[in-house]
């Protein structure tokens, strides 16, 4: 299983990012831009070898981007519905994404196989998504999901949604998936009685 590092792109609407491995050494170059139809993000070897691209379909509540291994279309994904859990089917290569954009935390699986996981992580350098691939010939499509995934819960500051709920109110019960909501209806319940 291979570690991979990608740096946060959401004050970055353009320009490249070093995909490094857990040693610090520069692996893949991703170059790109979002936002309007037809908009790519291009992976490359370090060589300068295009390995994958996705490309944006369509705009709006559930765009929907087309994947490319070797300039073939492999796949397509869409975004799903979902804040505190999401699953999303990838038409064409049949892998399952689930995870949650509260957490930035994901996990991809073939049928019961568990093809990548991604999960934030604080470095020294700031906040980075950390990638675990099983196979080095999914590290271009897994890298290319995940740049989707973190383009989907972009927000203005890198810190993860839950760290910063967390650090506004440190005694938030997280153990079940619907805790923060129950915490939420808790406290307005307060407020009303008060």
């Amino acid at each position: 299983m291979r570690q991979l590092y990608i740096r946060d792109r959401s004050s970055d609407l353009h320009g490249t990012t070093v995909i490094r491995d857990k040693n610090g050494e520069s692996c893949y170059l991703l170059v790109g831009k979002w936002g309007m139809r037809y908009d790519a993000l291009s992976l490359y070897a370090i060589d300068g070898a295009l390995l994958a691209e996705v490309k944006q379909l369509t705009l709006g509540l559930l765009p929907k981007f087309a994947l490319y291994v070797n300039r073939q279309r492999v796949g397509t994904i869409g975004k799903g519905l979902g804040f505190v859990q999401q699953v999303i089917y990838i038409r064409g290569i049949n892998w399952i994404v689930v995870g949650s954009p509260l957490t930035s935390r994901y996990r991809v699986f073939s049928g019961s196989h568990l093809v990548f996981s991604i999960q934030p992580v604080k470095l020294s350098s700031g906040y980075c998504h950390e990638l675990k691939i099983n196979k080095k010939e999914d590290e271009p499509l897994a890298i290319l999901i995940a740049s989707i995934l973190n383009h989907w819960a972009r927000r203005s500051e890198q810190e993860p949604l839950l760290a910063r709920l967390m650090k506004r109110s440190p005694n938030l019960n997280t153990s079940m998936s619907f805790s923060i909501s129950n915490q939420l209806n808790l406290n307005c319940k307060e407020r009303r009685n008060k």
